[in-house]
């Protein structure tokens, strides 16, 4: 009697569908955890910098091109922010706390000065201009 070998099933490829699910899975991860962080005031084009450390700017008191302050997109001004900082962390938290300001890069630098100077008198004590790091 001839026994005959059995024929050998040929080998699964494997499959990349699980690959292509994970990348997937990835991408829509990255696109919402990208929309947390709060957008920039679209009146803002920030003032470019060559060396800076970076900063993120949540909470930051934006300043268009013709001085207005904006927190949050809503109009404010020094003494006001001042206020809603005391409001929210009180009043000495408030004066001990960074106030992140970005200004727009066409603001006149004496305009600046002059916010700094408000911002100051109404209790701020440490301020920090944001800018964007300029390419190289």
């Amino acid at each position: 009697m001839l026994r005959l070998a059995r024929p050998k099933q040929p080998r699964q490829r494997e499959s990349t569908i699980a690959l292509i699910n994970i990348v997937f899975l990835m991408l829509i991860f990255f696109l919402v955890a990208g929309t947390l962080t709060p957008p920039l005031d679209n009146d803002v084009s920030l003032i470019s910098t060559v060396e800076a450390d970076p900063s993120e700017p949540p909470n930051a008191l934006f300043v268009t091109q013709e001085g207005e302050m904006r927190l949050r997109g809503t109009a404010t001004d020094a003494q006001g922010f001042m206020l809603a900082r005391a409001e929210t962390l009180g009043e000495e938290a408030a004066r001990q706390l960074e106030i992140k300001v970005a200004a727009d890069r066409d603001l006149p630098a004496a305009k600046l000065v002059d916010i700094v100077g408000a911002l100051k008198a109404a209790g701020a004590s440490r301020i920090s201009i944001i800018t964007e790091r300029a390419a190289e």
